[in-house]
């Protein structure tokens, strides 16, 4: 689920700092020059010599700390701000989630998440963030309250996407089908409606209703999707699959290449077309090529 926590950083606000401190507007210039070192430098100091400067420095100072890949640096400065500043919404969100994205399942996480949505009870983000967090620990009935406080809220027409989503995967956990496919088409409807779709959220559809044996629906969505996101591999992944499993091995195997060459660096997307390359190629008899993906399967 990493492209879903993404989605938690565009939801942020922020405390009132009197902006006129010359440290934060130097600390903004930097940031706007691009020189995120020389930001978190001066912050770093003037935290140093005045830690209860306000809140918005150290979420100034994580934000430049995560534009440096420092993630450590970045978990030190929300810590110390959550301490500082225990009743801060943007903070509790902030830390929250930048310990959620690091682990998922962090109980750390989900206590500070819990405390931004009471902190910020009118922030749709704060409770969508928390549902997150919910649904990945596998406390799906929380997840599924929290998406809908967060839908009550009139979020973004992306967030309400992924709030959607999330309720169709916990209904769906919960055994409740009929709950989650009300979910998922209404995260449809709204996703059709973006600029840019979401291909994730779509996904979870087509895996839904592959896993209720309504494979001619699932692929009529996968062709949806591969519309709006053409290089989308694990849209191009379930399609190899349903035409491998329909005997059409060579287009199967096409698609299953398309796939491969999508994953990137994704482990898991790697692994599932490397799976499937081996798979076919051996049914096809190619066994040079089965045995390639194969000793890459074993490798790794």
């Amino acid at each position: 689920m990493p492209i879903w926590i993404l989605l938690l950083w565009s939801a942020l606000a922020q405390d009132s700092l009197d902006s006129r401190d010359a440290y934060l507007l130097a600390a903004r210039a930097y940031i706007a020059q691009g020189n995120f070192v020389k930001a978190a430098e001066s912050l770093d100091l003037v935290l140093d010599a005045d830690p209860d400067v306000g809140s918005e420095p150290y979420l100034t100072l994580m934000e430049c700390r995560l534009k440096l890949d420092q993630k450590e640096k970045a978990l030190e400065a929300a810590e110390r701000g959550v301490k500082r500043y225990p009743a801060s919404g943007p903070l509790l969100k902030a830390a929250g989630a930048l310990i959620l994205q690091e682990n998922s399942s962090s109980e750390r996480a989900g206590e500070l998440l819990e405390r931004a949505t009471k902190a910020l009870p009118q922030d749709p983000g704060a409770h969508y963030a928390y549902g997150l967090w919910a649904l990945m620990n596998h406390h799906e009935e929380i997840a599924i309250a929290a998406e809908r406080r967060a839908l009550a809220l009139s979020p973004a027409d992306d967030l309400k996407v992924q709030a959607q989503t999330f309720i169709g995967l916990g209904e769906d956990a919960l055994k409740r089908p009929q709950r989650a496919e009300a979910a998922f088409r209404a995260a449809l409807a709204a996703n059709r409606k973006l600029p840019n779709p979401n291909p994730s959220a779509a996904l979870e559809f087509v895996m839904f209703l592959t896993r209720q044996s309504r494979q001619g629906e699932a692929q009529k969505l996968v062709d949806e999707i591969l519309k709006f996101a053409p290089g989308f591999g694990p849209a191009h992944l379930e399609r190899a699959k349903y035409l491998s499993a329909q005997g059409d091995l060579e287009s199967a195997l096409a698609e299953a290449k398309i796939a491969l060459d999508q994953a990137g660096s994704d482990p898991k997307s790697l692994r599932a077309a490397h799976a499937l390359l081996a798979r076919t190629c051996f049914a096809l008899g190619r066994m040079d090529e089965a045995e390639v993906h194969q000793s890459w399967i074993e490798s790794h």
